[in-house]
Parts: structure tokens; C-alpha cells; sequence
């Protein structure tokens, strides 16, 4: 497989075992290290590119603790090269960009239009990581204030160019088997270690990168790997880890003027679930729920839309042997804060992701061969998920007698699996088995937030609406 795989993909693939040589290195993102791996090392003779890059860290990274210092080197110097993460955004009433460096704990950083021409999509949005050569300018003044850094020059550690036609030609060239354990061993993962079963579940954690405004919910034990593939498998996801959730946070800062992580990201993990405290939990409860339905919130007079798909990831107390969840709860969103046990909001959830069938990660879990780099990968995702599979769904599934939102759900989830499974297909060319394993998966897990919400208002959610869904859908084989 790696002699494939560097055969028709050597542009774009690394050795994932390269990215975890330092565990000093755990605060980057996996995709910031996976470019320098791919950059500088070569797998035959490692120690040599990981001298440059641990040269290279320990030179012009600076921590939280080192800010004032390399402000001061910047001064001192004239310019400074500093590796880490930026971000620009229009100043609108000043007419004026303005770049976002925590390195320095500044936000009003100016940027060259050269910089802004080039790369300005990625920063402007998601931003990026990468160096960049800051000079100090103390004549610079704006409104009778002083703004002497100024970004001259950035170079990304990211990846801000491709062809999504290519990948999906390249596709062609890997059988379905192949091809997934591909996509597990680029997201981090040895696919040798887990069943078919586990693999389809691992993917259903990507469906939220490839289909834009996708709502997912997996409960399970912990260390299953949560919470490592939404922080390392796109510098366009967030995680909120456990905290006070806002509506400054989510939606829009009323002091700042800035719209918050949905309309910036696209995917916005919920971690640690039931840690989670919303403040004025009824009002952004009710905004988060209007959002999941419709992809849009009102912030004052003014609404916005967005495409940030959203994750609900929580614990849940599990017989790891039968691979199930205890029996003590009276049903599973018992774990969920109360505020969120809402039938109206869990019905907007498309899927819920079985987290008690995954396995603890392991050392021996983590991959071993070659596989996308992961940036490379995360820009493929976003690109996909401005294509339409949908057409796929509704020729071959007749949905008839399922509520909306069932529906919705069904074919949001099969049309996540197709894009990550079978890019390559269209209407025409879609094999009967291809599609079969998609749609059934998306009407199990989508089954499996029916189930619930049975126990919680079996009135509303009666056992004929279960059946309803799972009669409901007709794969039509003629077609094929």
C-alpha cells in the first residue's frame, strides 16, 4: 500500500509515524508538524531533517512567556522572523487590515497587500500557521496612535492551492478498501487495527468536514479518539473543550463587531459535553437550535448565515466488553446538560455516532504508513463540501412518509459518506453496493436519535415513526 500510494500520490503524502518523534511538540497542530516533516525530512535518514526542524522551533516560536522579548527583538533588530499562527480582518470603519498575532499578544499587526493578494483567502477566513518576517516601523500612525509592526512577508505551513478535480481523478487509481484505510491512516489512525465496522464509524466523524452545516452527537468512553481528530485534522475546526459557551463566543461580539466561531470555522466540536455551561442558556439555546435548522442567527437587527457543521462529543459510562452503554441510564442524552435535553433540539441532530463501539487508542493504534498530509487533506474536505451528492441520494432512496428532518438527516449522512467514500462517482456511474452502505448507515445512526427521543416524549416520537423509518427507505436496484 505505501509503494502505491508514493507511486500516484508522493506530491501530497507523509510518513505519519515522522510527526510524532518529539513529544515536546504536542502543543502544534498535527497538520503544523506534518508540513515540516514532509518539508525537511526524509524518511530514509530522519535525524538530519529533525535537527532542522527542532532548530528551526526553538529559534523563532515563541511561547506565551517569551512575547515581550521578541517584541523588543523585533525593535531592536529592525525585522524578526517568528513562526505561529496568524489571522487578518477588515477594519471597516478605519478602512484598514488588520493582522491578529498571538505570538505578540497584538492584534492591530499591518499586513502587505502582497500578503493579502496571495494568501489573503486562507487568512481572511480560517487563517494559518506559518512564519512570517515582522518589521518594526515606529513612524507608522493611524488616528494619532502608533502602529510600528508590520508583517512584510509570510510563508504558510498550510496548504492554499490545489485541484480538487485531481484528487477525485486520483481516486480512480484505489480500490474502495484501499481507499478508506487511506483516509484512516491520514487522519492519524492504523487502519490494520480496526475492524470494517470501526473504520465506517471513524468516518462518520469527517462527514461534519465535507457537508456544511451537519449536526453529529457521539457518546462513548474516553480515549477513543474524539477529540484528537477534530483538533488535528483541519485548522478550520474548533474545539470548545468542557467551558462557558457564550453568545459572543458563537455567534457575534457585540463589543468587538466580530462574528463568532460558526461563521468562522467549519466544524465546531463541542468536547466534554456535559461540562458544558451556556450563558443565558434558554437565549442561546434557542439561537443554537434556529442555527442547526436553518444555518443562519440573529444577532440585534442583524442576521448572518453560516456553515459550521456542529458536534456534540461526550462520555458515557460503558460495558466495554459487549461494547455498550450501562444499563443505568433511562435513555442515552441523560448525559447531555439538562438545557440540551430538548427534544426540539436533539431532533435536529442527523446522526448520533455510537461511540461505545470504538476502541481505546493506543501507541500501536497510531499510523504507521503513508497518508495525505493532513492540511492537504483538510483543504480537499472544505472543497468538497461545496459539491452537491445530494443528486446521488434523491435519485436512489424514496423517503416518502419520513418527516422532514428524518429526511434531511438520511441524506446528509449518505451524501457525507459518498464524498469521503466515492468522490470519483456520479448519478451515472454509482455502483449499487457503493451506494447501499452509505444510506445504510445514515438511516441507522439517524435510527439511533429516533430511538432516543422515543424514551424521552414517546408520544411525539411514537414506536410507528421508528418503523416509519425503517421501512421508509427503498434502495431502487433498476436504476443501478
Amino acid at each position: 500500500m505505501d509503494e502505491k500510494v508514493l507511486a500516484y500520490l508522493s506530491d501530497r503524502v507523509v510518513l505519519k509515524p515522522l510527526t510524532r518523534w518529539n513529544d515536546a511538540y504536542k502543543e502544534f497542530p498535527r497538520y503544523v508538524m506534518e508540513y515540516l516533516c514532509a518539508r525537511y525530512i526524509d524518511p530514509t535518514a530522519p535525524s538530519v531533517g529533525q535537527q532542522k526542524i527542532d532548530r528551526l522551533l526553538s529559534e523563532h516560536y515563541v511561547g506565551s512567556e517569551g512575547k515581550e522579548l521578541i517584541k523588543s527583538q523585533i525593535k531592536e533588530k529592525g525585522e524578526y522572523t517568528i513562526l505561529g499562527q496568524f489571522q487578518v480582518r477588515l477594519d471597516a470603519a478605519r478602512d484598514h487590515y488588520w493582522a491578529e498575532v498571538p505570538a505578540l499578544g497584538e492584534n492591530y499587526v499591518r499586513v502587505s497587500q502582497g500578503i493579502l493578494h496571495k494568501f489573503g483567502d486562507v487568512l481572511l477566513t480560517s487563517g494559518a500557521w506559518g512564519t512570517a518576517i515582522i518589521e518594526y516601523d515606529p513612524t507608522y500612525e493611524l488616528g494619532h496612535k502608533k502602529y510600528p509592526f508590520y508583517i512584510k512577508q509570510f510563508t504558510p505551513f498550510q496548504v492554499t492551492r490545489l485541484e480538487l478535480d485531481d484528487y477525485i481523478e486520483k481516486r480512480n487509481l484505489f480500490t474502495t478498501d484501499e481507499w478508506i484505510d487511506l483516509i484512516i491512516t491520514s487522519i492519524g489512525f492504523e487502519p490494520s487495527r480496526f475492524t470494517e465496522r470501526e473504520k465506517y464509524l471513524m468516518l462518520l466523524r469527517l462527514v461534519p468536514f465535507v457537508e456544511a452545516n451537519y449536526n453529529l452527537i457521539e457518546l462513548g468512553p474516553r480515549e477513543t479518539g474524539k477529540t484528537y481528530t477534530y483538533r488535528n485534522t483541519s485548522s478550520r475546526s474548533f474545539v470548545l473543550s468542557g467551558s462557558r459557551t457564550t453568545p459572543a463566543t458563537l455567534f457575534f461580539n457585540q463589543n468587538t463587531r466580530k462574528v463568532g466561531i460558526l461563521a468562522q470555522k467549519d466544524v465546531v466540536f463541542f468536547d466534554e459535553i456535559a461540562h458544558t455551561t451556556f450563558s443565558d442558556a434558554a437565549s442561546t439555546i434557542s439561537v443554537l437550535k434556529d442555527y442547526m435548522q436553518t444555518g443562519r442567527f440573529s444577532r440585534g437587527n442583524n442576521e448572518y448565515n453560516a456553515q459550521a457543521s456542529i458536534v456534540l462529543g461526550g462520555n458515557i459510562d460503558t460495558d466495554m466488553e459487549n461494547k455498550k452503554p450501562l444499563s443505568g441510564y433511562k435513555h442515552y442524552f441523560a448525559v447531555l446538560p439538562v438545557e440540551l435535553q430538548d427534544t426540539a433540539f436533539l431532533d435536529r441532530i442527523h446522526a448520533f455516532l455510537p461511540g461505545w463501539e470504538m476502541p481505546k487508542i493506543r501507541p500501536d493504534n497510531y499510523a504507521q504508513g503513508y497518508g495525505f498530509i493532513t492540511d492537504y487533506l483538510a483543504e480537499i474536505f472544505n472543497r468538497l463540501r461545496r459539491t452537491n451528492y445530494s443528486l446521488i441520494v434523491e435519485k436512489y432512496t424514496e423517503v416518502d412518509g419520513l418527516t422532514t428532518r428524518n429526511q434531511t438527516a438520511i441524506k446528509k449522512t449518505a451524501a457525507g459518506l459518498l464524498k469521503l467514500i466515492h468522490p470519483h462517482r456520479d448519478v451515472d456511474s454509482i455502483q449499487h453496493d457503493e451506494y447501499s452502505t452509505c444510506i445504510s448507515h445514515a438511516v441507522e445512526h439517524r435510527n439511533r436519535v429516533i430511538e432516543q427521543l422515543a424514551v424521552i416524549a414517546p408520544e411525539e416520537f411514537s414506536k410507528n415513526s421508528l418503523a416509519s423509518l425503517r421501512e421508509g427507505w427503498k434502495s431502487h436496484s433498476e436504476g443501478f
